[in-house]
């Protein structure tokens, strides 16, 4: 199995680390490199590794390094597997909810904080999506829009949880780090994986498909993780 590197601004990338070597049959070390994005890119190149998973930085940051970096390892952020899944919550949480992507009414809100997740929804098959920015709460109130909707991906951490809808939301340490194990379990690749967000959602299915009763999310210990989003990702690919 592929090592991987996370590469972090913060702190948190050896929490991460530990989970991934622990729980997954990644290979994971941490190491703390630039916030900037001409600093990231030098810092991972001296890395001399053949994958990295770029996380604590700002967002514009490591999508400017995943693109400088692309042609020469596998470069994935957090914004890639955090995409990846709340979008597998979204299919979680209409499921149980007898509905299906596509017909299905998904409420996002503040999605310039993660922009790479409205074509992985979309390429997952939701077929009404509807945006709503911060800027838009004095005409638009989020609640009152919520409730024409049945999911909310709240993205801004302004709406309120209650029995409908049901609302994803990033928070869990985890989340970012499920769909990993398969996507490097055939070898890396180089090139934009943002530019494929087909392999994202199938990614997606595949932890829907192995999210217990109890949860929005599988297990990172699941011991079909990573075969089974591995098989995903060919099977997207192909």
């Amino acid at each position: 199995m592929t090592e991987l590197v996370l590469t972090v601004a913060g702190d948190h990338a050896a929490a991460a680390a530990r989970l991934l070597t622990d729980h997954t049959p990644l290979r994971a070390v941490a190491r703390t490199v630039p916030a900037d994005a001409p600093g990231l890119v030098a810092a991972v190149r001296a890395l001399d590794a053949d994958a990295v998973f770029l996380t604590g930085a700002d967002r514009v940051a490591t999508r400017t390094a995943q693109l400088a970096l692309a042609g020469e390892l596998a470069v994935f952020t957090a914004e890639d597997t955090l995409a990846i899944a709340l979008t597998a919550a979204v299919q979680v949480a209409l499921s149980r909810r007898g509905r299906t992507p596509a017909d299905a009414r998904v409420l996002v809100a503040a999605p310039s904080t993660l922009p790479l997740v409205i074509p992985v929804l979309l390429a997952a098959g939701t077929a009404d999506i509807m945006l709503w920015h911060p800027a838009d709460a004095a005409a638009f109130p989020l609640a009152q829009l919520a409730r024409d909707v049945d999911v909310v991906v709240d993205l801004s951490g302004r709406h309120e949880p209650g029995p409908r809808p049901a609302v994803v939301a990033p928070g869990d340490p985890v989340a970012p780090l499920l769909a990993l194990p398969g996507l490097l379990q055939g070898g890396p690749r180089t090139g934009d994986p943002q530019a494929h967000p087909d392999v994202h959602a199938a990614c997606a299915r595949a932890l829907a498909g192995l999210t217990p009763v109890d949860r929005l999310l599988p297990e990172l210990a699941d011991p079909d993780l990573a075969s089974r989003v591995a098989g995903a990702v060919a099977a997207a690919r192909s």
